[in-house]
């Protein structure tokens, strides 16, 4: 019975001193430096989201979160760094609607957005605007679809790119209403309001951030926002839902993703320590100021999301015919 005893109590130790080491890992975490990869260039929505969230990242883990912009070929350089970076919860990606559009405009890409990532927490979400030119004789959605059906050659709508949110948006509203109103990809937001509110093109759709000042004062003429309720920063603009089009809800939104294969606990971490600087009332109006909401959540939630957003997407893109170009 001795021995037997002996034995035991070896044996316990021996499994404490193994499991000792994953312990002190996990509460170790982070440990050094975490880096969220941006995979736009800066200043845009996404790396000003991801800025945002970062300082605060930081003194909450004690360990600097430095964002990085690796930007190229529609956001599938920086995400596919991502996707072949170590699982240790150390280099993050900084996802947007161009990762789940690319599912279904790139037959080739060089990783699977659902495979080979996993979803850790929502951070943002923002409407895009449809917006005129004030000299036009258009004040509401229902006259531009209808002035779109009068001459379907008349009309052209400003976007930020193939297969942005807002020229999903764009096509999406041509699709409910069943008009022709002709794209012009731009090379970003920006332009596209510059060229609109220099009346080179009569209409736009552009991320609130992007325009909401314009429309504020009087340079742009907004028409509805594209989210499911009214802007805060635009509050007597209608909803694209609200005006003759029920359930119609797009949005541009920034998530955080890791390396598949990340543990569970460093996933649960960061969700936690996001979903904390996502209530915090400086990061709420931090990012209202760029015209964006908190989203947060778990990351059960976030990938059913990001689904519904690859599949929602895949069929906008199959009906109106977005092809990616070069």
């Amino acid at each position: 019975m001795e021995l037997k005893r002996r034995l035991w109590i070896v044996g316990a130790a021996l499994l404490a001193f193994g499991s000792a080491p994953a312990s002190h890992a996990e509460d170790a975490y982070p440990s050094k430096p975490i880096k969220i990869i941006v995979p736009y260039g800066p200043g845009g929505s996404t790396d000003v989201v991801a800025r945002i969230l970062s300082r605060k990242l930081t003194e909450r883990l004690g360990q600097a979160v430095v964002v990085e912009n690796r930007a190229g070929a529609n956001a599938i350089i920086g995400s596919q760094v991502v996707a072949q970076s170590p699982p240790d919860g150390y280099t993050l990606l900084a996802a947007s609607n161009g990762n789940a559009v690319n599912v279904s405009l790139y037959k080739d890409l060089p990783f699977d957005m659902e495979r080979d990532f996993v979803p850790v927490v929502g951070i943002a979400s923002m409407p895009n605007v449809i917006a005129v030119h004030p000299s036009q004789p258009i004040h509401t959605l229902a006259e531009l679809i209808a002035a779109a059906k009068k001459d379907p050659n008349a009309l052209a709508y400003g976007h930020a790119g193939v297969g942005s949110s807002q020229q999903l948006s764009g096509e999406l509203l041509k699709l409910r209403a069943g008009v022709n109103i002709r794209p012009i990809a731009y090379k970003g937001g920006g332009p596209a309001v510059t060229d609109a509110i220099g009346n080179h093109v009569p209409v736009v759709v552009a991320g609130l951030p992007a325009i909401v000042n314009f429309a504020k004062d009087g340079q742009m003429r907004a028409l509805a926002v594209t989210g499911a309720k009214r802007s805060p920063e635009l509050p007597d603009v209608p909803t694209v839902a609200e005006s003759g089009f029920p359930g119609y809800d797009q949005v541009f939104w920034v998530a955080l993703v890791a390396p598949k294969g990340t543990p569970q606990e460093v996933v649960a971490k960061l969700n936690k320590e996001v979903n904390a600087v996502l209530g915090m009332p400086d990061i709420v109006k931090a990012l209202g100021a760029q015209g964006a909401e908190p989203t947060g959540g778990t990351p059960e939630a976030l990938a059913k999301f990001i689904k519904r957003e690859i599949d929602s997407s895949a069929d906008v893109i199959r009906k109106a015919h977005i092809e990616a170009k070069g």
